[in-house]
């Protein structure tokens, strides 16, 4: 069967793939641009604008010489023919990951524990627990309850220096549980793709909420379904969790408003300074509910790379037609 599809507002023949093979190729395309084999389980969640079954999938790759002669499945993984060798890179890189986590499980806890943090999620690399062991980099996505993101963001990295962890810990994105839905310029596969691989050390039902608030996610992977499970082992203990509401009972709309507005004046002209300098200005938003911090960031470029290996692996299968 040939069909012709738009791939990431492209449109392009699929060759001898059928729209399902195609969702299945672009899933497992996706995920080799970060070396990133998938399981079963996870190449059915990210299947891109398609719905499936796990055994449906398994079926449909058996039975599809196209697929097999582009993704291979070994291990209970599934990568781009030839990458075998990322089969053991991912499980150290997994290893690696695991270690770094527990070497700052203290910190993470403390963090869990900052007045009006009611989400605290991994994001990135240390979501898919998929980063180099060089890298070492802890990227936190928040969300606060109420206006409070300059004020916990504050509070987050004066921890970190604390305790001499600043270069590890990333709070690359702050969000008010009032300021959920994402900006429509927001709303591509890359960050629906990151939304998706979030992992909550706490708050998973306001993690349901982001997800909600934000129906471009099932869009481009409507296999998705987000659950109110969080990591374990980090969320504050009971007189921990207690002290936490009563803090945020102290200081109430009065010392807390006033703190929110002190950070900012004190960060925002560190921030701007920050964001006019790095190469990725427009990915830097700074809003009384939302901090993005990401400086440096890569979705573009992705997005292109993602585009090219999607159009160049269709090419392939279209010259054999």
């Amino acid at each position: 069967m040939t069909s012709t599809t738009a791939v990431a507002g492209r449109a392009w023949r699929a060759g001898p793939l059928a729209d399902d093979e195609l969702a299945f190729l672009r899933a497992v395309l996706y995920s080799s641009l970060f070396d990133y084999p998938l399981t079963l389980p996870q190449a059915r969640e990210t299947l891109i604008g398609s719905r499936d079954t796990e055994a449906g999938l398994l079926a449909m790759y058996y039975s599809s010489p196209a697929l097999q002669t582009l993704i291979d499945y070994r291990d209970g993984l599934f990568f781009v023919r030839g990458a075998d060798h990322l089969v053991e890179e991912r499980r150290r890189r997994e290893q690696a990951r695991r270690a770094l986590l527990e070497t700052n499980r203290g910190l993470l806890k403390l963090i869990c524990a900052v007045p009006f943090t009611a989400l605290v999620a991994l994001s990135g690399s240390a979501a898919h627990l998929n980063a180099r062991p060089a890298g070492g980099d802890l990227d936190l996505f928040i969300v606060t309850r109420g206006r409070h993101v300059w004020s916990v963001t504050l509070t987050i990295l004066l921890l970190a220096r604390l305790l001499r962890r600043r270069d590890e810990v990333r709070v690359n994105f702050v969000v008010a549980d009032s300021a959920l839905p994402l900006d429509a310029g927001q709303q591509d596969l890359c960050c629906a793709n990151g939304i998706v691989h979030l992992r909550p050390l706490i708050g998973g039902s306001v993690y349901c909420r982001f997800v909600d608030a934000n129906p471009f996610v099932e869009r481009y992977y409507p296999n998705f379904e987000a659950n109110a499970v969080t990591l374990e082992g980090f969320a504050p203990s009971a007189r921990a969790a207690a002290a936490k509401h009563a803090l945020e009972s102290l200081l109430g709309w009065g010392p807390s408003a006033l703190a929110e507005r002190l950070c900012r004046v004190i960060y925002l002209r560190h921030l701007r300074r920050r964001a006019a300098s790095r190469p990725s200005p427009a990915d830097v938003r700074l809003t009384p509910d939302c901090l993005e911090l990401h400086t440096c960031s890569h979705s573009a470029s992705v997005l292109a790379r993602y585009e090219q290996t999607v159009q160049r692996t269709l090419g392939i299968l279209n010259a054999d037609c």
